[in-house]
């Protein structure tokens, strides 16, 4: 996939540097959504789940149990859990929702 992308979410991502960055689709996870995944693995061997989303309305509790949803669904499918879970936002945040996303380890960037 494109290099321009590895090397932004590597800035986002700036205590990490990953050595295989795969872009998952979320047709796959049977979302229509419009975001974009990808699963890494850092030098550690560590594996990140890393959600990009992009939305114009808020990012409310709702969307939260439809990320952790989503993120079920891809432990399933690539059979393992994620040590670090990044979720990259181009949306205002509801406070109740980023304390939920806190409180499941989530890391956010907006």
């Amino acid at each position: 996939f494109d290099l321009f992308m590895k090397e932004m979410l590597e800035k986002v991502c700036k205590k990490h540097i990953f050595t295989s960055l795969v872009v998952i689709d979320p047709k796959i996870l049977h979302t229509r959504k419009k975001i974009s995944i990808f699963n890494g693995v850092d030098q550690h061997s560590f594996y990140h789940v890393i959600f990009n989303i992009a939305q114009k309305s808020r990012f409310v509790i709702k969307n939260v149990q439809e990320l952790l949803e989503l993120e079920r669904k891809l432990i399933l499918h690539v059979e393992h859990n994620y040590k670090y879970k990044h979720i990259m936002l181009d949306a205002p945040l509801c406070s109740k929702a980023a304390l939920l996303l806190r409180q499941n380890d989530w890391k956010v960037y907006q």
